[in-house]
C-alpha cells in the first residue's frame, strides 16, 4: 500500500478513535506525521522495535498505552492512549501533544490494534499473539488495583473507615427517623469524617461522596417502603443537578438539602392513619424509653383499650404490642450502633424485664443476637 494512501488511512482512523498512529521505515527514520512526540522518544521503548515472532507489540506504562507492528516497509507506532482508571493528566513524556489523546482500557486499545492490524495484513490475530510489557515510566502512574490498594492502606493507617462507616450509619440513621436537627449537628463532623481523598480536586471528591450518599439514600428508602419510580426519581434529578454546583461548601449544602429531600420521600410515602393512630404513634415514639401500656393510651385518647387495638390492627397491619417491640427494636439498633451502652445498660434503658428477654425479643425481630448485630456491622476493612 502506498504511503499516501496508508497516511490518509491513520489520518481517518485518529479522527474516529483519537488514537494516535505515526509510520517510521526500516530505518527507523520517521515518514509520516512531520512531527510526532512518541518518535522523538522511541528510544525510552525499545520494546516498540523487537523484532521476533510476534506480530504486535504492546507496552503499559500504567498510565499510558502503546503498541507497534511491521507492515510492509514500514513500522507502524500506535500510541499513546491515556489507561482508563490512571491518572488523567498526559504523561511527561508526551506533554508536547497538543491534540486530543483517546483513553481506553487495556482490552479495548488491543481490540483497537488487532483490528487496524487484521484491516492492513488481512491476517487473524488473537490475544495469545500480542505481548504486553510493562514498562514503569513515571513512578507515581498507578493501575486501579495499585489505587485501590493504596486507598485501603491509607485507610488503616489514617483510622478513617471506622469514621467513614460510622458517618454513613448514623446518617441513614437519622434520614430514616425524620431527625432534621441531628442531620444538621452531623454536618459539622463531615471535614473531620471524610479525609480520604477519591480525586485530585476537593470538590471532585466531594461530588463523588454526593453521588455514593444518594445511592444508599436511594436503597435505604426502598426498604422503608417508597416506590422505585419515586425513590430513583429523586436520586436521578439531584444527580443531575450536580454539574451546576460550583464550590465544596455548596457541595455540602446540597448534601443536606438532599437528605431533607428523602425524609420528605419517606414521610410522604407513610400509611395515612387516623387522628387517634397518630396520636398513639407519636406518644410511643417519645415515651419509647419508658414502659408504654395501652392503659397509658387509653388515657391519653380517652378511647377503650379495646377499640384501640383494635385501629391499630386495622391500621398498621399489627398489634399495639408488636409495633411498640419493633419500634423498641429499632431504637436499640441505634445505641448499638452509635453507643457504648452495654447489652445490659440498653435493655434497663428501653425497659425490657431482663438483658435475656431483651435478646429474645430481639431476635425474634432480627433474626440475630445483639451482640451478633453489634459484631456485623462493625466489621471494617
Amino acid at each position: 500500500m502506498k504511503l499516501e494512501i496508508l497516511t490518509k488511512l491513520f489520518d481517518t482512523f485518529y479522527q474516529r478513535t483519537y488514537i494516535p498512529i505515526c509510520i517510521i521505515d526500516k530505518s527507523h527514520q520517521l515518514l509520516f506525521p512531520s512531527y510526532s512526540p512518541l518518535y522523538l522518544h522511541i528510544q525510552d521503548f525499545p520494546y516498540l522495535l523487537k523484532q521476533d515472532k510476534y506480530p504486535v507489540h504492546v507496552i503499559n506504562t500504567y498510565q499510558s498505552l502503546l503498541a507497534s507492528f511491521s507492515y510492509e516497509d514500514f513500522i507502524i507506532l500506535i500510541g499513546p492512549c491515556l489507561l482508563l482508571g490512571a491518572s488523567q493528566e498526559k504523561p511527561d513524556y508526551f506533554s508536547q501533544f497538543q491534540t486530543y489523546i483517546s483513553t481506553e482500557s487495556l482490552d479495548n486499545f488491543i481490540k483497537a490494534i488487532s483490528m487496524l492490524y487484521t484491516f492492513l495484513t488481512h491476517q487473524d490475530i488473537d490475544d495469545k499473539q500480542i505481548p504486553i510489557e510493562y514498562l514503569r515510566i513515571n513512578p507515581q502512574a498507578m493501575s486501579s488495583q495499585e489505587i485501590f490498594e493504596k486507598n485501603v492502606y491509607d485507610r488503616r493507617i489514617e483510622d478513617t473507615t471506622r469514621d467513614s462507616y460510622q458517618f454513613e450509619l448514623r446518617f441513614l440513621d437519622y434520614v430514616k427517623r425524620g431527625r432534621k436537627d441531628k442531620i444538621d449537628w452531623i454536618f459539622t463532623q463531615f471535614n473531620k469524617t471524610y479525609i480520604v481523598s477519591l480525586a485530585e480536586s476537593s470538590l471532585d471528591t466531594v461530588k463523588i461522596k454526593f453521588i455514593s450518599i444518594v445511592t444508599l439514600m436511594t436503597r435505604m428508602v426502598i426498604n422503608e417502603g417508597v416506590p422505585l419510580e419515586s425513590a430513583f426519581g429523586l436520586s436521578d434529578a439531584l444527580i443531575q443537578n450536580l454539574p451546576h454546583i460550583r464550590n465544596v461548601q455548596e457541595c455540602i449544602q446540597y448534601i443536606k438539602y438532599a437528605s431533607y429531600e428523602y425524609i420528605k420521600l419517606i414521610q410522604s410515602n407513610a400509611k395515612k392513619c387516623s387522628t387517634l393512630i397518630n396520636q398513639c404513634v407519636s406518644y410511643i415514639d417519645t415515651h419509647l424509653y419508658e414502659k408504654v401500656t395501652l392503659q397509658d393510651l387509653e388515657d391519653l385518647t380517652n378511647h377503650s383499650s379495646v377499640y384501640i387495638s383494635s385501629r391499630f390492627k386495622k391500621e398498621l397491619g399489627i398489634s399495639f404490642t408488636q409495633y411498640l417491640l419493633e419500634r423498641k427494636i429499632e431504637e436499640a439498633k441505634h445505641l448499638l450502633l452509635f453507643t457504648d451502652h452495654s447489652f445490659q445498660e440498653i435493655s434497663t434503658l428501653l425497659n425490657f424485664t431482663s438483658q435475656s428477654h431483651f435478646t429474645q425479643r430481639f431476635k425474634q425481630v432480627t433474626k440475630q443476637t445483639p451482640k451478633e448485630f453489634r459484631q456485623k456491622n462493625f466489621q471494617y476493612l
